[in-house]
């Protein structure tokens, strides 16, 4: 969400008990909170930093303020992190040695609530100045989305999922880090489909997604393939190019190879699998096998298929394949093949029906991130066709 952006049309603001009261009556259905007004009093007055109201500019009257939406976010005590982190705090009735006073330095800040429909979504940006005083700016900030739109809002903000290292922690919290990095708590890495560029590993790999990692997966092809294999130009570019699923692998910045992922009903096939020679002797191969098997894993597949030069068998049996039963053998472009199967484990987090929609809309092979139509959510619906009242009024 592009908060900074439309929080010009946001004003944010310290209200009163009253009208935290009024709203959080309001709105409590939509947030499913089991948190008792008696609670909400306790915490703003031990600490009225703790919330603030968002409304619209154009209708905003200091002089008789109504908040539309708000924020609401606890400072923790050292003891109130640890327990955030494993499984221990109450979020709907904080104890209060789990809470930094108004002036302590908070070891964490919890986002307890946030209510910020449409626009007024632009106040979270206005609430996280207000988090970052030089009191609070070093400590890392918590929020669990106990909702799909919950989850899809904290990590449009940036937070990314953490899971505690006790066995008995709270599962779905996430973290946004501004601090020192937390000893409790470890940031799922990218999928290895996804890990370009990597400040970690000399190789890394990327779905490819514009025209000019394309050209990047025709010029290691065309030196592999057309170059060394004298295979005839319209035979290595066979008219599948442009419905299917590239990965493009580096070393370093380098791209070095690329394969090539079609799907059918109940099987992917792996398979123009390229690598530079230079970088032959080194385990890029294997890497960027193995990004294709966990993206195609990630699609519900369990059986990825293949076609075998007979002299790299060997190679792909490595790799995890191995010729099945009725397995034929056969030629083209010149090379003898076989058949070959890999029987890949159900990934976890597979897309299926039912998965979020807005998942299913992110980019090929960012399904681990937001993209940019959850974003565009954050716009009032203006299309005529969205909306069954002004389409009624379009046709009078």
């Amino acid at each position: 969400m592009e908060v900074t952006r439309i929080s010009r049309h946001v004003v944010a603001y310290t209200p009163s008990i009253a009208e935290v009261e009024l709203m959080f009556e309001r709105v409590r259905p939509e947030l499913g909170s089991q948190t008792s007004l008696d609670t909400v009093r306790r915490i703003m007055s031990a600490n009225p930093n703790t919330f603030q109201a968002f409304a619209r500019r154009e209708s905003f009257d200091w002089a008789a303020p109504r908040a539309e939406g708000f924020i609401a976010w606890l400072p923790l005590s050292e003891s109130g992190r640890t327990a955030l982190l494993t499984g221990l705090f109450d979020g709907a009735n904080p104890a209060d040695e789990h809470l930094a006073a108004q002036h302590e330095k908070p070891a964490a800040i919890y986002v307890w609530a946030i209510y910020a429909p449409g626009r007024l979504a632009g106040g979270i940006a206005l609430a996280f100045d207000r988090m970052s005083t030089p009191l609070n700016r070093e400590a890392d900030l918590y929020a669990w989305g106990p909702t799909a739109a919950g989850r899809r809002l904290i990590a449009s903000l940036g937070f990314v999922p953490i899971e505690s290292q006790d066995s008995g922690g709270r599962f779905g919290l996430s973290i946004f880090r501004r601090g020192a990095p937390s000893t409790l708590a470890a940031v799922e890495p990218a999928p290895l489909y996804d890990s370009y560029p990597s400040a970690t590993s000399t190789f890394s790999v990327t779905v490819v997604r514009s025209a000019d990692d394309l050209a990047r997966v025709m010029s290691v092809r065309s030196a592999a393939f057309v170059g060394e294999q004298a295979c005839p130009y319209e035979e290595e570019f066979d008219g599948n190019d442009f419905s299917s699923t590239h990965l493009l692998g580096f070393v370093n910045n380098e791209p070095a190879a690329s394969i090539r992922v079609r799907c059918f009903a109940s099987f992917a096939k792996a398979e123009r699998l390229a690598v530079r020679p230079e970088f032959r002797r080194s385990r890029l191969a294997f890497v960027i096998v193995k990004a294709a098997h966990e993206l195609c894993r990630v699609k519900g597949y369990r059986r990825i298929y293949g076609h075998a030069q007979k002299d790299l068998v060997d190679f792909w049996s490595r790799a995890g394949g191995r010729p099945f039963p009725g397995a034929r053998e056969f030629t083209f472009s010149d090379h003898s093949y076989v058949e070959m199967m890999s029987e890949v484990p159900p990934h976890p987090d597979a897309i299926t029906i039912g998965t979020d929609p807005y998942t299913i809309i992110r980019p090929e092979g960012r399904w681990h991130a937001p993209g940019v139509l959850e974003r565009s959510a954050s716009r009032a619906v203006t299309l005529h066709s969205a909306d069954p009242a002004l389409r009624k009024q379009r046709r009078a």
